[in-house]
């Protein structure tokens, strides 16, 4: 909610919609031509840890879903496998939903 707070501050709330539902599927917002561009922010988890599922990426893929450009990629997403470099969305659709502390 607080990247449409912010997209609508700005009047980019028409233009960038973000993602329509929680699927865990990757997802990034791209420029709009003869638009004016996305808003762009860059991740600073300060001191905070970076394993993988950490919730400063769940807050993070809050906000792209939202509309905001947040340059990232899966590797650090719940579902991400590093031995055999792939991607489970739907295990991360269920982090998103709270479904794997049910």
């Amino acid at each position: 909610m607080l990247a449409r707070r912010l997209l609508k501050k700005y009047n980019l709330d028409s233009i960038y919609k973000g993602s329509e539902t929680a699927t865990g599927e990757m997802y990034s917002v791209e420029d709009v031509d003869d638009k004016p561009g996305a808003f762009r922010a860059f991740l600073d988890v300060g001191l905070a840890r970076t394993s993988t599922g950490a919730r400063i990426f769940g807050a993070m893929k809050g906000a792209v879903d939202g509309g905001i450009d947040i340059p990232h990629s899966e590797k650090r997403f719940p579902g991400y496998d590093s031995e055999a470099k792939e991607f489970n969305a739907e295990l991360h659709r269920k982090h998103i939903l709270g479904q794997h502390v049910a």
